[in-house]
């Protein structure tokens, strides 16, 4: 078996490359990430919600891992919206070479490679590694064409009556009552319920089979799933998080706590520093600069509605700090302390929170799907109509949180929480049970 040191050849700069991942598998998502952690890549940015692709496609990833296991649907929608942003960049499914109704929906689309869905971290991460060093696009088969919405069943054509054979005369001066007219030799006209190919991106009929045609796709892409998505009223974020702030403050004031206000939020321009890391993700990396917060004392800061989408908090003190509404997907919170923090309706997608205090958070309606809680401590936060859908939870300490309300929680992602008799689950999940 080949080992990964060996890729430590300098042919490949891992602390330079983002991988970019779509699979609903907790115990995949937690393989690749410990793979590709290991090899202290820059990036690790997950999902399994094909809408998270475009926002992740701005990150400019530099190679995608693609599992279809569970939801075929959603990976092929993830890897179209990948093809749109970057056309060429290395793609590996996860599958089986074999399957070939699978291969077939997505070789049209644009793969650097096919591999087993059972791999070791070591094999993987040498895929990868081979696939950012010489990436070649597999060979479409003549047999497969790329899948078109619009693909519907074509009638047989209708055959022409026979023609008669006629005498000269007849032929010269042919009567009327014989002259067959086009509209009676042509195909029936479609029934009612037939499909009818949308005549632009403006219609919203749907295409034959169930499908999705490409004024749905467009549709879909443009619709805002939940408030944490990107919101283009900025106004209307700010509303939302000035409300929150108001209503986090009058809780403080009831417990007669003042928040916290750190050594180094007086001394930070935290203003220029949102405006340089917006520069920053509109130009792909170009222009402006990565907010990095990391070690910092920002407790009390007020963050806002701010977008700092990929931006690194490690190991930063955030007590009491006001992050409601913000954008913070892809962060880096890594050993981070938010005890107290209204992280309130925040994107908090795929960010990495391994580790983090999160005791008396409040993060009631913020995103967390696709988010690395491993190890992080959640004991007595607020957590009503967080989303939590493959949200990593292995040894996160979850006493006295109450999570009766969260959304999209499975029974495989609490068996490894820690529990105590005063943590509260959603109606059908169970504390795990303690080893004796």
């Amino acid at each position: 078996m080949r080992h990964p040191t060996m890729l430590h050849s300098g042919d490949i700069d891992w602390k330079s490359i983002r991988v970019l991942l779509f699979s609903g598998d907790d115990s995949f998502r937690f393989l690749v990430r410990q793979t590709f952690r290991k090899l202290n890549v820059r990036e690790i940015l997950s999902t399994s919600v094909a809408a998270d692709t475009t926002a992740m496609m701005g990150q400019v990833p530099d190679i995608a891992l693609l599992d279809p296991e569970g939801d075929v649907g959603q990976a092929q929608a993830f890897l179209e919206r990948v093809r749109t942003a970057d056309a060429d960049m290395p793609v590996l499914l996860m599958g089986a070479s074999s399957d070939k109704p699978l291969l077939a929906r997505f070789l049209p689309l644009g793969l650097e490679g096919v591999v087993p869905k059972r791999v070791s971290g070591h094999e993987l991460a040498h895929r990868v590694a081979d696939s950012l060093k010489n990436p070649q696009r597999l060979p479409v088969p003549a047999a497969v064409r790329p899948p078109s919405p619009l693909d519907r069943p074509v009638a047989p054509p209708v055959p022409s009556p026979p023609v008669a054979k006629s005498a000269p005369v007849a032929m010269e001066k042919p009567a009327p009552a014989r002259t067959v007219p086009v509209s009676a030799v042509a195909a029936p006209p479609p029934k009612p319920s037939s499909y009818q190919p949308p005549p632009g991106l403006d219609s919203r009929k749907p295409t034959a089979g169930g499908k999705l045609g490409d004024a749905d796709i467009l549709a879909a892409g443009q619709r805002k799933s939940r408030d944490y998505d990107l919101v283009e009223d900025d106004s209307e974020a700010r509303r939302l998080a000035e409300k929150r702030k108001k209503r986090w403050l009058e809780e403080m004031a009831r417990e007669g706590k003042k928040p916290k206000k750190g050594k180094d939020v007086a001394t930070l321009d935290v203003s220029s520093i949102v405006a340089a890391h917006g520069q920053w993700l509109d130009s792909k990396g170009a222009e402006g600069q990565r907010a990095v917060f990391n070690k910092m004392d920002l407790g009390g800061a007020d963050l806002s509605g701010a977008v700092l989408a990929n931006a690194s908090f490690r190991e930063t003190d955030l007590s009491d700090a006001f992050l409601a509404e913000s954008r913070l997907d892809g962060a880096d919170f890594r050993y981070a302390v938010l005890g107290a923090a209204q992280l309130g309706g925040a994107n908090l997608g795929v960010a990495q929170l391994r580790h983090a205090d999160l005791r008396l958070a409040n993060l009631e309606g913020s995103c967390l799907r696709g988010a690395d809680l491993a190890g992080a401590k959640l004991s007595r936060a607020k957590l009503a109509g967080a989303d939590l859908s493959g949200a990593i939870l292995m040894g996160a300490d979850l006493a006295q949180a109450d999570l009766s309300k969260v959304e999209n929680l499975t029974q495989a992602q609490v068996e490894k929480t820690l529990c105590d008799l005063e943590t509260r689950l959603p109606p059908g999940l169970m504390r795990p049970v303690k080893d004796e």
